[in-house]
């Protein structure tokens, strides 16, 4: 009996693929899952640890930019200050500049602790 060149191919595939439609074991397949809910555990884990990194740096600028600008206007007070003791003498002008100089080093450390609360990279 001779076996057409079509069907031969086609017998050798369905025998394989009979073979492929085994299930898996439940022992294996208990693997399989155990092993794929790991991997999703540990991808959300570094999903969540780039997301927290990200909002430091973001919380970091903003922490930096709080304090320049709080630094900007503590200087723009300081030379208005400084302006206005310009009309005094003597002891009255030493004094006014001593309180706008102490004035203006205040400012700046206040700026510097508002940072420091808020900033989570100091």
């Amino acid at each position: 009996m001779r076996v057409h060149p079509i069907v031969m191919p086609a017998l050798i595939a369905t025998i394989a693929l009979a073979g492929c439609s085994q299930g898996k074991s439940q022992a294996q397949a208990a693997r399989d899952a155990q092993r794929a809910e790991q991997r999703a555990v540990e991808n959300v884990a570094r999903a969540e640890a780039r997301a927290a990194d990200k909002s430091a740096d973001a919380q970091h600028v903003a922490a930096v930019q709080d304090q320049k600008v709080a630094e900007t206007a503590a200087e723009g007070m300081h030379k208005v200050a400084l302006a206005q003791c310009e009309t005094l003498t003597g002891g009255a002008f030493r004094s006014c500049r001593d309180e706008a100089d102490a004035d203006y080093e205040l400012a700046k450390t206040r700026a510097k602790l508002a940072r420091a609360e808020v900033d989570p990279k100091p």
